[in-house]
């Protein structure tokens, strides 16, 4: 073999093989009543996903398939930008939920933990950050398991170091971000700058990976009937 041409390739493949798995994970949004989901200015005159869970029953949100491996123990960042502009928060929702690949779920809930599994807006009527809700010193209480992993506590609340400590290894499925407490009351929500980890999603450039994460994911898409069969293995809040 010509010893040249050998180098000149193993280069070429070396440098292309990362282009081959450097592909980040999809977004997508769902809802079961029309135009539940929009794109509308932000109070920050950026793009903002606009989501309206309606009486008596409607939700709606947005949906992150993760292709690579994550775990609990793996997720290290999980936030995003909210601000309710009907309605606060309420009737489970809004929330983070994650789930297995039984599509059994864990549900993480926004907001000040008041006890009891009530929650409040910390910030309203602005535009703020939940902060970081995979904060193993967070003391909050405000993580519910649905069967995630093995681990059916829908009704006890425990802090994310505790879900961690009992389901370190579990794969991760989908990460959605869940607006239905429409059940209780109409809601609308503009949020932006959905974070997994070092992933950020938002309208303006949905996702922006960080290049050292790019080899750990990979693309997905899903449709509204595998949301909807989710539904009904997830018990709502």
């Amino acid at each position: 073999m010509n010893y040249a041409r050998w180098a000149i390739f193993t280069l070429a493949a070396a440098l292309f093989t990362p282009c081959l798995l450097a592909h980040a994970d999809q977004l997508t949004t769902y809802a079961n009543v029309p135009s539940a989901v929009t794109v509308v200015t932000g109070p920050t005159s950026a793009p903002v996903w606009q989501i309206t869970s309606s009486f008596p029953s409607g939700w709606a949100g947005l949906e992150d398939q993760i292709t690579g491996l994550l775990t609990p123990a793996l997720l290290t960042q999980l936030s995003a930008d909210y601000e309710f502009t009907t309605g606060t928060i309420g009737g489970g929702a809004p929330r983070f939920t994650l789930f297995d690949s039984s599509f059994n779920s864990a549900y993480v809930y926004f907001g000040t933990p008041t006890g009891g599994g009530g929650f409040t807006d910390p910030t309203p009527g602005t535009y703020a950050n939940t902060g970081n809700y995979a904060d193993l010193l967070s003391t909050s209480l405000r993580v519910a398991s649905n069967g995630f992993g093995g681990d059916n506590t829908p009704n006890t609340y425990t802090t994310w170091a505790t879900f961690v400590a009992n389901n370190p290894n579990v794969a991760i499925s989908y990460i959605t971000y869940d607006l239905d407490g429409g059940f209780t009351g109409t809601q609308t929500i503009e949020t932006g700058n959905f974070q997994v980890n070092d992933t950020i999603y938002n309208p303006a450039g949905s996702p922006v990976p960080e290049p050292a994460s790019l080899l750990l994911l990979g693309t997905g898409l899903l449709g509204a009937g595998g949301e909807a069969w989710r539904r009904l293995k997830s018990k709502s809040a």
